[in-house]
């Protein structure tokens, strides 16, 4: 990583007129525990369809594309497999509260207290962008979010509450870390509707995604002048169109991904456009890197003990050799 990449960051960041937008994806989360689905050992590389309740012709399908376990089309004859699927991450969000933000969730905050943050979109579902205390308002969650539960035939709500411990006592384990857990599955039924259609309220493939994303993704990356591309493969669309939407000659667009082809995929090249920057790396690292070039690390340190164990220890790694060198 070159350290003139990061100080040019850190000086267009620090800059009176910055304006940022966020997308991210998978792999801001993962320091807090939550697996990147479209990686080597994520969820649908691993996903094993003959554990799940489903026919014949629903597992085939399945294994020919495993996004089809978290598809409107199964769901809505079949819900069970994509609960079996969610099952640990509801719980872990809602009962045990094991998910907690990242580096990349404390600069976003960062980026807010500093009035920088015009807009953050998420294709995360785990709902780790609403625990610290970002305006809602500039947050959307492009693919829904666990953090909320609705039927997905009436749109009634239910209580997180209420739902958890019906995932806890009626959806089977596929994982086997709950000796608790029913051996067999029943569907949950909706209250309102009676139809067992509820579920946390994430986009399906097959569904639109929120009015909210269409309404304002053009006119940020009109008004924004920094992009920021974190943790994504920027294969869904449409909100992998963003960057395209962002492109123009006052917009620098940074792209933060362990995969460097990531940024040409987003048609984003350095060889083409001085004003895009790819940094290679862990979101957690990078953005650590550029939080304390910016000159933010003291103002990091109020949310240090909000964020997950590895972002916490790699912070307090950092506090303490940025306190050793001050000293020398």
């Amino acid at each position: 990583m070159s350290t003139k990449t990061i100080s040019h960051v850190a000086k267009l960041l620090t800059n009176g007129s910055s304006k940022v937008i966020l997308l991210s994806g998978a792999g801001v989360s993962t320091a807090s525990g939550i697996p990147d689905f479209r990686s080597a050992g994520g969820m649908y590389d691993t996903l094993r369809p003959e554990l799940l309740t489903a026919s014949d012709k629903e597992k085939k399908l399945m294994e020919q594309d495993p996004t089809y376990v978290v598809s409107w089309d199964i769901f809505k004859t079949n819900p069970l497999p994509y609960l079996e699927v969610r099952r640990p991450f509801i719980l872990g969000l809602h009962e045990d509260d094991i998910w907690k933000p990242t580096l990349y969730h404390a600069f976003s905050q960062l980026l807010s207290d500093k009035n920088k943050l015009l807009r953050s979109y998420t294709q995360n579902i785990d709902g780790l962008d609403y625990k610290l205390s970002i305006p809602t308002e500039k947050l959307i969650s492009c693919h829904g979010s666990l953090a909320t539960i609705s039927c997905e035939g009436c749109g009634a709500p239910m209580e997180t509450s209420t739902f958890t411990n019906l995932v806890k006592t009626q959806i089977k384990d596929i994982y086997k870390t709950d000796s608790s857990a029913p051996k067999k599955s029943t569907p949950i039924k909706c209250p309102s509707c009676s139809k067992p259609l509820v579920k946390p309220s994430t986009v399906l493939y097959g569904r639109n995604l929120p009015a909210e994303f269409h309404d304002n993704a053009q006119t940020d990356a009109t008004a924004a002048n920094i992009l920021i591309v974190a943790g994504t493969s920027l294969t869904v669309f449409p909100t992998a169109s963003l960057p395209q939407m962002a492109a123009s000659p006052n917009m620098t667009r940074l792209v933060i991904d362990r995969d460097t082809a990531t940024g040409f995929r987003a048609d984003i090249n350095i060889a083409k456009n001085p004003n895009d920057i790819m940094l290679e790396g862990d979101c957690d690292s990078v953005f650590l890197d550029i939080i304390e070039e910016a000159g933010w690390l003291e103002d990091l340190t109020k949310y240090k003990d909000s964020l997950c164990e590895s972002s916490k220890n790699l912070l307090e790694g950092r506090l303490l050799y940025a306190s050793k060198a001050k000293s020398e």
